[in-house]
């Protein structure tokens, strides 16, 4: 279902969706976002599921998942 939305708000958008979290500068979501796939790649699961592991690390920290209009 959250695939779905996602492909759902990317055609509704010319830009790809993006990490946001208020008050958060794009270096400082980046540098959250990379430890994210650092711990991901560290915990060895499997490249179907990486993705996955990735956003649930980011809304861990806060972080929502928007279009980039927004």
């Amino acid at each position: 279902m959250l695939i779905a939305a996602l492909v759902l708000a990317g055609c509704a958008s010319s830009k790809p969706p993006s990490w946001q979290k208020p008050d958060v500068s794009a270096n400082d979501t980046y540098t959250q976002l990379s430890e994210c796939r650092f711990q991901v790649g560290l915990s060895k699961v499997p490249k179907s599921e990486q993705e996955l592991m990735e956003a649930h690390c980011m809304r861990g920290k806060g972080f929502r998942l928007l279009a980039s209009d927004n």
